[in-house]
């Protein structure tokens, strides 16, 4: 009863009456009252005036299997989903659910992470409704050494869901997303395999959506959408946009494992492009100018030295050298 009275309240721009709620329902004003206490226990934002009756700010910012359920707009992917209220991290509780027999796109999302993971062993810990931390489990049909472009086509794809919004993002290689020279996503790729089989794959995203601001040393590197845009975000439109994105791009991809068809969009999208960068690694930096990317979606970087070179993601961290994002 209580996410019918919440349609009711969506429908609506303007205050609905206890007792309109209750004839078009069938139900009592004091089950109306309980069931609008309900919704905001669920963290909806529902003004309560007398004579007037309930009306259902738009600043609401729920995310939950309801909202989920009635905002994608996917064909597969979450399709099946497990929405927490706190877990380690989406990553590992990905990682777990995938030892059950759970389909392709499998989605988990949480409202807090006391232990997340970003790139290279940095954490990424998210608390409240300003970010959106998400991952899916994918069983995609290819051999390991065809899986690395994958990184790749994730950040491809959130690119294209905000620019599809309006918002001018631009990726880091392989999967960083930049907007003004601050990072707002970080993505996380993790796989399980055989030899020449892949059990699952497990990509993990956090975005950050409407922090107003960021402490200590994230103020010169991390920006939010709201930052840059002054606008409020829905967690589920941006959640929708991002997997209808890489749902498209997913299963292009692996019905060829051919990445080539995507070079060319990844590359005018890529702030490395045409830049002077260094790769660093625990054994050797090198530095060089990054002139493309490779069909096995590799960064070639050229220098004096060696001419030619190509980076594998996950194996370098690769910078600007005037240090303007990381």
């Amino acid at each position: 009863m209580k996410y019918k009275i919440l349609e009711l309240l969506k429908a609506s721009d303007n205050f609905v009456s206890g007792e309109e709620i209750g004839k078009i329902f069938n139900i009592s004003r004091s089950a109306v009252w309980k069931n609008i206490l309900k919704l905001k226990e669920l963290g909806y934002d529902i003004t309560s005036v007398t004579k007037k009756g309930y009306f259902l700010n738009g600043s609401s910012n729920v995310l939950n299997d309801y909202e989920i359920r009635t905002s994608l707009t996917t064909k597969i992917f979450g399709k099946n989903f497990l929405c927490l209220k706190e877990t380690d991290s989406t990553n590992e509780e990905a990682k777990r659910q995938a030892q059950n027999n759970i389909p392709d796109g499998f989605l988990i999302t949480s409202e807090n992470q006391t232990k997340g993971k970003g790139r290279l062993g940095n954490s990424w810990s998210h608390s409240g409704n300003s970010a959106l931390a998400f991952s899916i489990v994918l069983k995609p049909p290819l051999i390991p050494a065809d899986i690395t472009p994958l990184t790749l086509i994730t950040g491809l794809s959130v690119c294209e869901a905000f620019r599809k919004i309006g918002i001018p993002a631009y990726v880091k290689w392989p999967n960083d997303i930049i907007i003004n020279n601050k990072k707002a996503v970080g993505i996380l790729t993790e796989i399980s395999c055989e030899i020449e089989k892949i059990s699952y794959v497990v990509i993990g995203i956090g975005v950050n959506i409407n922090q107003p601001s960021f402490d200590g040393e994230l103020k010169e590197k991390a920006t939010s959408l709201f930052i840059e845009t002054g606008e409020i975000f829905k967690r589920t439109k941006i959640l929708n946009a991002i997997l209808n994105e890489f749902e498209g791009n997913y299963y292009k991809f692996i019905r060829t494992s051919d990445f080539t068809e995507f070079i060319e969009k990844y590359e005018s999208f890529c702030l490395n492009i045409g830049k002077t960068v260094k790769a660093v690694s625990k054994v050797r930096n090198i530095s060089g100018i990054a002139v493309g990317i490779s069909k096995k979606g590799e960064l070639i970087v050229k220098n004096e030295e060696t001419s030619s070179l190509s980076f594998v993601s996950g194996e370098f961290s690769v910078r600007l050298q005037d240090g303007k994002y990381i």
